[in-house]
């Protein structure tokens, strides 16, 4: 119970209500056990819990009464060396927040990889924030404050998602691209076949071969086309080859089990390619 006090801010029934739960099998195991006592809590348990934080850079840290755990978080956001005017800016969103909301301002200020965002990256999610509707802003609080008791819990255990970090790398790689008015804008839209979703379809065709498929093309609806060139060396050939096909034409092609389907992609093994020419 010890090694636990501090996952999540001043809360310890949470920890109490999974531990009753053993055997934990992993680590994996106890995060589910843990954010499953709040997903199952009342509505006023779940409020006195975001209410439990404290704001960013305010009160608390200027008085020095934060956890160490809010202590070290924020403080590899840079939140406790602010500018004058950026603390202005932070008291005058927190006083907006409470006052539009009821609760503080909750944002896992370490980032997705645990190294901490940018202090004008948490500036623009709270202005961003400031505009939800009440009902969505206390699921995306409940959201941070798992994902905060997530990296807790990978510091205390000496967890690295390392797949978890590849994956955010990918879907960064594809976040580069969106159509033209929206990407001035720093807004994410791809439509069909313009040029940020060919982009798209390229990134994840070579992210897959990279991952070992064979083949990969891409074919637009209702013409038929062939693989693209490879780029780079061939990799070693996996125990089943792996083809890679593109498109919206597959909603209406047939899907025997087995398939495997991501971002409009679509792959199967060569045995269920050979099965295919074989019945026609």
């Amino acid at each position: 119970m010890r090694a636990l006090d501090g996952v999540y801010e001043h809360s310890p029934w949470i920890a109490q209500q999974a531990l009753a739960q053993r055997p934990l099998r992993s680590l994996t195991h106890l995060k589910h056990a843990m954010s499953e006592c709040v997903r199952t809590a009342s509505s006023d348990a779940q409020l006195k819990l975001i209410r439990a934080h404290p704001e960013l850079a305010g009160k608390a840290m200027v008085s020095n009464t934060l956890t160490a755990e809010s202590t070290n978080e924020q403080s590899k956001a840079g939140l406790t060396h602010c500018t004058p005017d950026e603390f202005e800016r932070i008291q005058k969103l927190n006083a907006d927040y409470n006052a539009r909301f009821g609760f503080p301002f909750i944002l896992a200020v370490r980032g997705p990889r645990g190294t901490g965002l940018s202090k004008q990256q948490i500036i623009d999610t709270f202005a961003r924030r400031l505009t939800n509707h009440p009902d969505y802003e206390r699921a995306e609080a409940l959201r941070n404050i798992h994902r905060i008791a997530e990296l807790r819990l990978n510091d205390k255990f000496g967890a690295e998602p390392t797949l978890g970090n590849d994956v955010w790398d990918w879907h960064e790689s594809l976040a580069q691209h969106s159509d033209p008015g929206y990407a001035e804008q720093g807004q994410l839209t791809v439509t069909y076949l313009t040029d940020a979703h060919r982009a798209c379809a390229e990134n994840i065709r070579q992210r897959m071969l990279e991952c070992g498929f064979d083949e990969g093309w891409h074919r637009r609806r209702g013409q038929r086309g062939g693989p693209l060139p490879r780029i780079g060396p061939r990799p070693a050939q996996p125990a089943h080859r792996v083809a890679l096909r593109h498109g919206a034409q597959w909603r209406q092609v047939r899907r025997p089990p087995g398939h495997f389907c991501a971002h409009g992609l679509r792959a199967r093994t060569a045995s269920q390619r050979q099965a295919a020419l074989v019945r026609h």
